[in-house]
C-alpha cells in the first residue's frame, strides 16, 4: 500500500484531535482486507492489503491498515492532549 510522506504527521494529528482514540485495543485480529475504509488514513483496506480489526476497550471497533495500525500504537501513547475515545462512526 502506496501512502503519502504526511501519514505519520495525520495519524498524529488525529489522536491529538480525538478522531483516532488514545487507548490500546482490548482484542485485535489481523486479515485481508475487507473493502472498508481505514480510520487513520482514509483510505479502502483492499484485499491486497493487510486489515487490523481493534475493538476499544470503552466499545466499538475500528478498522485500520496494517501499517496505519502500527503508527498509530506506537503514537497514541507519546501524543499530549487530552484522552478523548473515538466514536464507532
Amino acid at each position: 500500500m502506496d501512502q503519502p510522506d504526511g501519514l505519520l504527521d495525520g495519524i498524529r494529528q488525529k489522536i491529538l484531535d480525538g478522531t483516532l482514540p488514545k487507548q490500546n485495543c482490548r482484542m485485535t485480529w489481523y486479515g485481508p482486507g475487507t473493502g472498508g475504509i481505514c480510520v487513520a488514513c482514509g483510505l479502502a483496506i483492499v484485499a491486497d492489503d493487510v486489515e487490523v480489526e481493534c475493538d476499544l476497550p470503552t466499545g466499538g471497533t475500528i478498522r485500520l491498515h496494517r501499517r496505519c495500525y502500527e503508527i498509530w500504537a506506537a503514537e497514541w501513547p507519546s501524543c499530549e492532549g487530552p484522552d478523548v475515545p473515538a466514536s464507532d462512526g
